[in-house]
């Protein structure tokens, strides 16, 4: 979550009001909501539970060649309380806010940006969107109602500067990125990151890694400027090898805040924060199947629409073309076993991986156009809850809504 403070407004509001002095401005944008209706899993009596996630995105044209991005989402505890209307907890986060240049060269196009939040992250597809104009390629696994503050390999957040160039002859772009953020419980850390990527007929990368330097103000008991005792390095890719329209495979993979430590020459890499998705996706004639095996930190989890677990493998069978009336539909259905509070690591004991709960899961789904956006229906019924006697808490169902206006 971000904070605002009043130097920063200032310096963004001064960027987007110089902007608007050389054209009249063009705004698009990009919204979405779902409601979640399920048994609490915390009460043993049966408690429903409403809650709601939501997100707005914008951008704002200036002139032909500066612009400005804002987005932001909100997760929102139980509304089904009786204070419904005064106090419901809610997080507001603001995902991101940026103010974009472009120069345009003889053989390429560089973008410079000023941003706070998150930018370009990696794990979402959204760099390969801006920069390459495809169609998204993420995982459908990894869906969100929570905009850029879904699935993240590593959060590439705070407040700075980007410089990307986007190459003309070949389809490659280059990025550097320069931010401040306070990832680390004591102190700010400066983190500076590489990227590059490129889109191919049957071949898509991204990749970027970066590191970041936690800077303490105190060195063995005394008083300094800067003191740096130690590293933190973070990386994250992001490979598809064929694409929408043929047999591929999807891979993500990434790691966060390893850290490198001078006083004792040790790296400390904790399981909870490598993030593994491989995906192989097969299509047939109108159908779709893509088989998933995942480990995902808890945090990113929570923020999706399919997965409630860390570890886990998942069938998705799905059709984007069925013609009901008037209308073209997208039906499917998921089929997972999965695990809570485990990592890839656990599988070097797997006599022990299964000795807690395990979760079976059976979520079939319908979507359509509605109006001017997109209509999403889905139920899930969870089996083990169901063997355990736990009818209330067996299933739930997400409604959601997503445009562009």
């Amino acid at each position: 979550m971000f904070v605002f403070n009043r130097k920063k407004i200032a310096f963004l509001a001064a960027l987007l009001a110089a902007g608007s002095l050389y054209a009249s401005t063009f705004f698009s944008g990009y919204a979405g909501g779902k409601l979640n209706f399920s048994g609490n899993s915390n009460s043993e009596a049966f408690d429903p539970d409403l809650q709601l996630q939501a997100f707005f995105a914008s951008q704002f044209n200036f002139t032909e060649n500066s612009w400005a991005h804002l987005e932001f989402s909100v997760d929102t505890e139980d509304l089904l309380t009786e204070s419904i209307f005064e106090n419901t907890n809610a997080a507001f986060q603001l995902d991101e806010l940026s103010y974009i240049i472009r120069g345009n060269l003889t053989n390429s196009t560089n973008y410079f940006s000023a941003f706070m939040g998150t930018y370009d992250p990696i794990g979402s597809d959204v760099f390969l969107q801006r920069y390459f104009s495809i169609e998204p390629i993420a995982s459908k696994l990894t869906e969100s109602y929570m905009g850029l503050a879904g699935s993240i390999l590593y959060p590439q957040f705070g407040f700075g500067f980007a410089d990307i160039l986007r190459l003309h002859t070949y389809p490659m772009a280059f990025g550097g990125y320069f931010y401040l953020n306070h990832e680390d419980n004591d102190y700010f850390v400066l983190n500076a990151d590489m990227r590059y990527a490129c889109v191919y007929r049957y071949f898509t990368w991204d990749f970027a890694m970066g590191i970041g330097l936690p800077l303490a103000n105190q060195f063995q008991g005394e008083d300094v400027f800067i003191a740096v005792a130690k590293v933190y390095w973070h990386a994250g890719t992001t490979l598809l090898i064929g694409n929408n329209y043929t047999n591929s495979l999807f891979l993500q993979a990434g790691i966060y805040n390893v850290a490198f430590s001078a006083s004792d020459r040790q790296t400390v890499v904790s399981p909870e924060d490598i993030y593994l998705l491989f995906e192989p996706r097969f299509v047939f004639q109108g159908f779709h199947l893509n088989f998933s095996f995942y480990s995902i930190p808890e945090d990113t989890t929570k923020k999706l629409l399919f997965l409630d677990d860390t570890l886990g493998l998942d069938l998705h069978l799905y059709t984007t073309n069925v013609m009901i009336g008037s209308k073209i539909f997208s039906i499917g259905g998921h089929l997972s076993f999965s695990i809570p509070d485990k990592t890839f690591v656990d599988f070097k004991t797997p006599n022990k991986l299964l000795e807690d709960e395990y979760n079976i899961n059976v979520t079939p789904y319908i979507s359509t156009r509605f109006l001017s956006g997109e209509l999403h229906l889905q139920t899930k019924l969870k089996i083990m809850q169901f063997a355990l006697g736990n009818a209330g808490k067996a299933f739930s169902v997400d409604l959601g809504y997503r445009t562009r206006f």
